[in-house]
């Protein structure tokens, strides 16, 4: 899941910095315009995204979430081939130097 968010210039760091600590957040984006907060999180399922926006309401009140993309299924995951069950089928080499 990658989600858009809103907070003010004086409290991006200090939350982007909040946000970094937690284990399920992959990266995390300080982009130009209304939505300056994007992050990506691994979660395992849809309640597990809402439980993780609930759990970032109360130790980060500056953080407005504008907006989430969602993937339903991932066919690969950091190089790796995925079957319908998530499980590692293959891998895909990445060539770092090209």
């Amino acid at each position: 899941m990658t989600f858009f968010g809103t907070v003010a210039a004086e409290h991006l760091d200090s939350t982007a910095r909040e946000l970094a600590k937690l284990p399920e957040i992959r990266q995390c984006l300080g982009p130009a315009g209304p939505q300056n907060l994007i992050a990506t999180v691994w979660v395992s399922s849809l309640v597990d995204a809402q439980a993780l926006e609930v759990r970032l309401a109360a130790p980060l009140p500056h953080l407005r979430i504008a907006d989430r993309a969602v993937a339903l299924r991932a066919v690969k995951l950091m190089g790796r081939l995925l079957d319908p069950d998530g499980r590692a089928t293959g891998f895909v080499p990445m060539n770092l130097w090209e």
